[in-house]
């Protein structure tokens, strides 16, 4: 999973929408510069309002220097301006003729305007979206919110190469109170329409806030690692003013919300499905659409699910019993791996090592091999980590999240208890989260200059987290597991575990199902970990639709790379292929379909 820490949540999320001068389509001379110069236009203005984009793309420095001592608005009137800002850029767009564009503006056009048609509709609706265009009814939860994302943002990916970036991270110190208690107004806001984390949600997320709160400070995540580098810049000690700034403004905030979500718990219930919420059905439909890009009802790609879980199992089933496991049902049989001992570390600091070191050395030897499937092989440095132990209870078992200007990317591993990293498992997580997975997909992004800013901002699940489980169906043809037969039930038990996170996501806000039931249903069928799923399953309840992105995705790049070779014959060529889905940038499904579908015919 990718973990975006950058939100497109109060102002920001409208930003996309700036002031066109009038006359500008007709001085830019063809539909194609028309279009480019409007999606430039709202590219500069969403990162000139979300200052922590802006930190992301490297877009606070010259005359934009001032954001980078900012955060964004997350207060509710931000979100109604973002509304009629988009409503804005939409019009914006239907003013560009799209049958008079290049084959790779009308690529640009039908992404911005699959954005563009999207915010509208969960801007209108209650919580929040994120930059992946993952909605999510809960501002506050164990997975997100301010006081869960900013601390690394604030912490590590702050820029701090001169006094007068450490002067802006401790505004940006400051700001962080700000963005808090603008979250917890919106807590009162949305219990009033009846919105209200389910109670095992509430349950997970108030300690991990009085975690924040009560901590050290100057050990934190928050603000140990910005000392460190002011530190070793020379730039002076900002120990003192930060303490400070903590306990004067984060900690009475993290207070103030603490108290938010106690005030409205008592009202809390234990149902995970959003179905129970005003209008909690087209809500989910709207999460479905925005999280897989594709227009398919709840109830269908329930049976999806189902029939392909179906599938997997029969898979896996051949497999185990090649390795003389026969006795009971698959998921038992995969329950019984683990917890062999041949595949555990131990459970302490020399366990969690040995896991990181494993996981770098399964980087290393894919990498090895991307020039067979891969033209493009550019793999910029990566580092393998823990989870920053505050959050990791509400935290999946990995994530990814991209460096910021200058920084590797981060393979984050929850290592809270190194027993659930099975290590007949690790290396299809890997696969997933480093190379070819995400890690891979982002370093050739970064090497693609020719996409343009708006294309560099936009994301989508189905693609992202599509390619990364696609990704490790490549590591599986780049021959990985030919000497690792458990390996390879792994790589097939994670995909097992993504169509069933398919059935339990719209048995959970579709067939309303209990979260018990649906703990139950991927224990049992998927052979998942008890304590892992109950945590996944909290997830899944914060984030309605999100878990569905992963399988749909991987199968209609799967089903596009069919289609291309059958339409091309001898002359396809994987490497191409690859290429061409990873160069393209991230795009709705249909959008990349199409793409695919041309160049095959070309």
């Amino acid at each position: 999973m990718i973990d975006r820490r950058i939100f497109l949540q109060g102002a920001a999320a409208g930003a996309f929408a700036g002031a066109i001068p009038a006359g500008a389509f007709a001085a830019a001379g063809d539909t194609d510069a028309a279009l480019a110069a409007l999606l430039q236009r709202h590219s500069e203005a969403y990162l000139r309002r979300s200052p922590e984009e802006a930190t992301g793309n490297d877009y606070d420095v010259g005359a934009n220097a001032a954001l980078r001592a900012r955060l964004d608005d997350r207060s509710l009137a931000a979100r109604a301006t973002d509304r009629a800002a988009i409503r804005q850029a939409i019009a914006d767009l239907k003013a560009i003729d799209r049958a008079r564009l290049t084959p790779r503006g009308a690529l640009d056009y039908d992404v911005a305007g699959f954005v563009y048609e999207t915010l509208d509709d969960l801007l209108a609706r209650y919580g929040y979206v994120d930059g992946n265009l993952r909605p999510s009814p809960y501002v506050v939860s164990q997975m997100n919110g301010a006081y869960y994302w900013l601390p690394d943002f604030i912490g590590s990916r702050h820029p701090i190469e001169t006094k007068a970036d450490a002067d802006a991270w401790l505004a940006r110190l400051s700001a962080l109170a700000v963005a808090i208690d603008q979250e917890s107004a919106r807590i009162a806001h949305d219990a009033g329409i009846g919105v209200i984390p389910p109670d095992f949600v509430i349950a997970r997320t108030l300690p991990q806030i009085e975690g924040l709160r009560d901590g050290p400070p100057l050990q934190s995540a928050l603000i140990a690692p910005a000392l460190k580098r002011i530190a070793d810049k020379g730039l002076g000690d900002y120990g003192p003013r930060a303490a400070a700034i903590f306990a004067k403004e984060i900690a009475p905030a993290l207070d103030r919300q603490a108290a938010a979500l106690k005030a409205v718990a008592p009202r809390a219930v234990d149902t995970g499905g959003v179905w129970r919420l005003p209008d909690g059905d087209a809500y989910y439909a709207a999460a479905v659409r925005a999280n897989t890009t594709a227009d398919i009802a709840p109830g269908e790609l329930h049976k999806v699910g189902l029939a392909q879980c179906e599938e997997l199992i029969a898979e896996i089933d051949t497999l185990l019993k090649a390795q003389g496991l026969s006795q009971g049902s698959v998921g038992a049989r995969i329950a019984a791996l683990n917890k062999d001992a041949r595949f555990h570390v131990s459970d302490d600091d020399a366990g969690r090592a040995k896991l990181i070191a494993l996981a770098e050395a399964q980087i290393k030897q894919v990498v090895e091999r991307l020039p067979r499937a891969f033209g493009n092989v550019a793999v910029d440095p990566i580092v393998v980590r823990r989870i920053p132990p505050a959050i990791e209870s509400g935290a999946p078992g990995a994530f990814y999240s991209d460096g910021g200007p200058g920084q590797p990317g981060v393979y984050s591993l929850n290592l809270k208890n190194p027993g659930e990293h099975a290590t007949w498992r690790l290396p299809t997580l890997t696969h997933h989260e480093a190379v070819p997975g995400h890690h891979f997909q982002y370093s050739v992004l970064a090497h693609a200059p020719a996409l343009p800013l708006f294309r560099k901002i936009v994301r989508f699940s189905a693609y992202t987290e599509g390619w990364a489980l696609y990704a490790q169906q490549v590591a599986d043809e780049l021959g990985i597991f030919e000497s690792d037969p458990f390996g390879r039930i792994g790589h097939l038990q994670s995909q097992l575990f993504r169509a069933a996170r398919i059935v339990v996501d719209t048995g959970m806000h579709h067939e309303r199902w209990s979260k018990d039931k649906a703990v139950q249903w991927m224990v049992d069928n998927a052979g998942e970990q008890p304590l892992a799923t109950e945590r996944e399953v909290t997830r899944y309840a914060v984030y309605p639709g999100q878990a569905c992105s992963f399988k749909v995705g991987a199968n209609r790049i799967v089903a596009a790379r069919e289609a291309a070779r059958k339409t091309k014959g001898a002359a396809f060529d994987v490497r191409a292929f690859h290429d061409l889905v990873l160069e393209s940038g991230p795009v709705p499904l249909a959008v990349l379909e199409r793409a695919v579908a041309d160049w095959a015919k070309g």
